[in-house]
């Protein structure tokens, strides 16, 4: 995207404030003239490591913090209006490349992540860093090229031309095979590696390969995306977990995101709470009215309760043992071979309803529950949208949103559009020779 530079790359709270030093040391050296493109910037000092690490993981932060957001909202974890109206297009399912906060915000945050993780990358090979940093960066590389793989129609890196899902899904996996060969001796990057190489497996329908991934990665394994308190409107993007500004209601006339009355009324699970006595009111550019149930804090986020709202400081656990074992228990039960039988996929399901608060399943269905139980357990954590896409594409098995958009009286005659997955934004299409 010609004429957009990368902002200053935002270090989390967990790292030193040498590292913020060293950053800023190279502050210029990390720009792009597209999203899609990268080039070499001229950075040396072995110094800077810690920095360079820093920053793989920072953008990652930054646009999972986009998308999970825009992901719930496009999706049906959450019905979602601002008062800027292009917003509105992730919640309607009305995405086209020139659409504003998809073409503005989201598509160059997104991209930008891959490139800062490839970049840190390729500059720590170049200083001869330790291996593990060199691993760590690799992995988070390959944690944003999953956003990409997991939401995008087509994706398109290094400003080259578009390539299928399927592509995209093989460079994630190719950057976690070398962070696994440089993570020996290290369990946290081994499990964070081995459960990307099984979530794109899964995506790609290779449920083998998924099953033997995920059985590698330990139960108990949790990674997040780290988050600080924050009152300041201008930390949203980098600092405060952006669930506490659209979640909270905190102005009328700005950000409101809540759960479909439709589907939530008298429906109870632990993992997702939300204040049932209340249908708040939503800001809306619409004449009609529209009303949520405000979200509280799911059993994705750190600090889980069942009583209080999102706060700016909750982190969310956006790869896990967890994850792991639904890797597991999907491709077993759609064929995949080494993995478990329905008898113990049932008790997996059996134990995750108990969590939610519920008792023993006793339906036919398997498939079914499974795909309930998921969207419980990683319920506003930047699951559900690919999920739906790869329901569809892998099984025939269709979730979308259709119909009347959620939370307006019957009467109101807004639809929901027909977008499943989010494309190549226009400003890549237009600067980028190769599309």
């Amino acid at each position: 995207m010609n004429g957009i530079s990368m902002q200053r790359l935002a270090l989390r709270s967990l790292v030193a404030l040498a590292a913020a030093a060293a950053l800023a040391a190279c502050e210029g050296a990390l720009n792009v003239d597209r999203p899609g493109q990268i080039t070499e910037p001229q950075v040396t000092g072995g110094e800077l490591n810690d920095a360079l690490v820093a920053a793989a993981e920072g953008e990652f932060h930054v646009a999972f913090n986009w998308v999970a957001n825009s992901g719930a909202a496009a999706s049906d974890e959450a019905i979602f209006a601002h008062g800027w109206s292009p917003w509105e297009d992730y919640d309607e399912r009305d995405i086209t490349p020139a659409s504003p906060a998809w073409d503005g915000i989201g598509y160059p945050w997104m991209q930008r992540a891959r490139v800062t993780g490839v970049r840190s990358v390729r500059q720590l090979e170049a200083a001869k860093a330790p291996a593990i940093q060199i691993a760590t960066a690799l992995n988070y590389a390959g944690f944003s090229t999953l956003l990409l793989a997991d939401y995008q129609c087509e994706v398109t890196f290094a400003g080259g031309p578009a390539v299928s899902r399927a592509v995209a899904y093989d460079s994630a996996i190719s950057l976690f095979q070398r962070a696994v060969t440089l993570a020996a001796g290290n369990p946290q990057m081994l499990d964070m590696a081995n459960v990307g190489m099984a979530r794109a497996y899964l995506a790609k329908k290779d449920l083998n390969n998924a099953i033997v991934f995920a059985a590698k990665v330990a139960p108990s394994f949790e990674v997040w995306v780290k988050f600080v308190d924050s009152n300041n409107f201008g930390d949203w993007v980098d600092k405060y977990n952006l669930y506490y500004r659209t979640s909270g209601f905190i102005s009328p006339a700005e950000f409101s995101l809540g759960l479909d009355p439709a589907e939530w009324t008298g429906k109870t699970d632990r993992r997702v709470p939300y204040n049932t006595a209340v249908q708040q009111r939503m800001f809306t550019s619409n004449p009609y009215p529209r009303s949520a149930f405000i979200p509280y804090v799911p059993y994705s986020f750190s600090r889980w309760t069942t009583e209080d709202t999102i706060t700016g400081g909750n982190n969310i656990r956006f790869a896990s043992g967890l994850e792991a074992q639904y890797i597991i228990a999907e491709a077993s039960l759609y064929g995949g071979t080494g993995g478990w039988t329905s008898a113990q996929v049932q008790s997996f399901i059996n134990a995750r309803r108990a969590v939610g608060g519920h008792g023993p399943y006793g339906g036919a269905d398997l498939k079914a529950e499974l795909r309930e139980q998921r969207k419980m357990d990683f319920f506003f954590a930047g699951y559900r949208m690919p999920d739906l896409i790869r329901y569809k594409a892998n099984y025939g098995v269709d979730l979308w949103p259709k119909g009347k958009v959620g939370g307006y009286p019957a009467n109101a005659p807004y639809m929901y559009g027909s977008t499943e997955c989010w494309p190549i934004a226009q400003s890549e299409i237009s600067t980028n020779p190769n599309l």
